[in-house]
């Protein structure tokens, strides 16, 4: 039965390649010995993230602050940009940390804080923590070719680091790539003895992106790797669903949308029925009414308003192939590697779904 809960923050699941994970012996010799033993019973605090972090570690901490009041954080897509960044240290700053804009072990004690989940750091307050430079093969900017006419949220990404650069003149983080965009990105090329394209080809991203200290000073790569496998053409989708269809195997995104994490699980079904949704009645975690493409997932592994991309079901009631969805719902069996989708039908199609395993990809924005 499909009885809602309240989770909290995302606490488990993996690390990702441009993150890294603290060992709980170099924690202990630097931190106090509670701060320690916390960060045995709550993964989070063993993330060491910084700008240019991907992950959904980072999704974590971009809702967690969210939450506690720092809007300007901005979506909560998994990529540590210039909002995290000025978000994180806000946060820093207002808890008595250095504003590094690197997260540690007490800074993440002292966001689990704020939701009851643990007590207030009282250790040193000057404690700092150096997080490696970010490899350039995995880090998704490279892949993204922008120019005049480009729309989105890496187009955001590329004009917020223009600023933080000292190029004001790219106007507004409108997410349109104009004029005053390509003028910015043509000067900042320029000063980089690169050719003044206006469009963000790999060596542009690598010099921003060094510029930042996301990459370290010194790099080997001698020409961009390969762009990403396209994805195949996508059948018409079902009512209710988005992008159905095979996944290529090499695939970096879908639809647009980088991928942050894939898992293994095994899922079942819910519906409308006051049986599955007792007693709250047909509506998510948020309180919105429930729809096609609405997935349930324990946020401790799956952060909530993730998007997902679901497929590997037989189930002929969902789109062949896969669908895109998204994490808005819980359950009081939804633990670990189990999602519950929702189906918008009678309760012997939703019974008949049956239990079946299939895979999840965690997407960004």
């Amino acid at each position: 039965m499909h009885f809602r809960f309240w989770q909290g923050t995302a606490m488990a699941g993996i690390t990702a390649a441009a993150g890294m994970m603290v060992s709980s012996a170099a924690m202990a010799a630097s931190v106090t010995a509670t701060t320690a033993a916390l960060a045995q019973e709550h993964p989070a605090m063993t993330q060491v993230l910084q700008q240019g972090s991907v992950s959904h570690w980072v999704a974590t901490l971009q809702a967690d602050l969210y939450l506690l009041g720092y809007h300007s954080v901005g979506a909560d897509d998994g990529i540590f940009g210039p909002e995290t960044l000025g978000a994180l240290k806000a946060f820093q700053s207002a808890n008595g940390f250095q504003p590094t804009g690197i997260t540690s072990a007490p800074v993440w004690q002292d966001i689990l804080a704020g939701f009851n989940l643990a007590p207030r750091y009282q250790g040193p307050m000057t404690l700092s923590v150096s997080a490696p430079a970010i490899p350039e093969q995995m880090h998704p900017a490279f892949y993204q070719q922008l120019s005049n006419g480009s729309q989105g949220p890496w187009v955001v990404t590329l004009q917020d680091d223009l600023k933080l650069l000292g190029y004001p003149q790219v106007g507004p983080s409108d997410g349109i790539f104009g004029p005053k965009t390509q003028q910015a990105l043509e000067d900042f090329q320029t000063s980089q003895n690169l050719a003044p394209s206006g469009v963000t080809t790999f060596q542009t991203w690598r010099q921003i992106l060094t510029g930042l200290g996301i990459l370290g000073s010194t790099t080997s790569i001698e020409k961009a790797p390969a762009p990403p496998a396209s994805t195949a053409t996508a059948p018409a989708a079902s009512a209710g669903y988005a992008r159905t269809g095979p996944v290529a195997p090499a695939a970096q995104s879908i639809d647009g949308r980088p991928i942050l994490a894939v898992y293994k699980v095994r899922a079942t079904a819910y519906g409308p029925s006051l049986q599955d949704n007792y007693p709250y009645g047909p509506v998510d975690a948020f309180g919105q009414p429930l729809e096609p493409g609405m997935v349930a997932v324990d946020p401790s592994l799956i952060p909530l308003k993730s998007y997902l991309y679901v497929t590997g079901y037989s189930d002929g009631n969902l789109p062949s192939g896969g669908f895109l969805g998204r994490a808005m719902d819980t359950g009081g069996a939804i633990v670990g590697h189990h999602i519950d989708i929702y189906l918008n039908a009678n309760s012997q199609t939703v019974s008949n779904f049956g239990i079946e395993p299939v895979t999840v990809y965690v997407l960004g924005q």
